[in-house]
């Protein structure tokens, strides 16, 4: 007859009953860029765009190495877009054939599009070199107000949507807050790049056309 060790129970099993070899894991970077240059194309991709103020080692790095990046996004179907004197840059779809859409556009109401030709506007009237642009709410509401129909007995959901317009294009940095203000807000000079003269012609054309019967609706204009 043989004795047979007792099997211990779980609670008995002493952690150093086990060896326990952890390799660890290699991490493979098959990535070509050098970091910077890859933080460039990441946050021009990201948006909505790149100020020199703003960022000023990743502006540094775009100028230094344009052609890089640029070819990078146009693998992406990403058109590079700089304004050197402005020192800002940002990115839109390639226009090619069988191109993937990369970055999400936001569609706009009427009353944002009015917001939006309204301060690409100003920033052309006023800006002179590198002067800053900056705007009210007043000055918006009123521009915007003028939009509203003369039928329209619902003076309170009127006023909702331009506050609305507004939060979008604080948002998505169209409006710059200004320091100790919540009411007033720089207009991003990114507007007098992304909209161009052509666009803002069909644009006005478009709401001449819808002028007689303009209705503010949750239609995107």
């Amino acid at each position: 007859m043989s004795l047979q060790p007792a099997p211990r129970r779980a609670e008995e099993v002493d952690e150093d009953d086990f060896d326990l070899a952890i390799e660890p894991v290699e991490v493979v970077d098959p990535g070509e860029l050098p970091h910077p240059i890859r933080q460039v194309v990441v946050k021009l991709v990201q948006g909505p765009y790149l100020r020199a103020d703003q960022h000023q080692k990743l502006w540094a790095v775009l100028e230094a190495n344009e052609q890089v990046v640029r070819t990078r996004l146009a693998d992406l179907y990403l058109d590079l877009i700089i304004d050197h004197e402005a020192r800002l840059a940002f990115v839109r779809h390639l226009n090619v054939d069988n191109a993937v859409k990369v970055i999400r556009n936001q569609p706009l109401t009427l009353l944002d599009t009015v917001l939006v030709l309204y301060l690409r506007r100003l920033l052309l009237q006023r800006s002179h070199g590198s002067v800053r642009v900056f705007v009210g709410r007043d000055e918006m509401e009123d521009q915007l107000r003028s939009y509203r129909p003369a039928d329209r007995a619902d003076k309170s959901g009127f006023d909702a949507r331009i506050n609305a317009a507004i939060s979008k294009m604080d948002k998505y940095n169209v409006l710059l807050k200004a320091t100790g203000d919540d009411d007033r807000w720089e207009v991003s000079p990114i507007l007098a790049l992304a909209i161009g003269a052509d666009q803002v012609a069909a644009i006005n054309d478009e709401l001449l056309r819808l002028a007689p019967a303009t209705d503010e609706t949750e239609d995107d204009a």
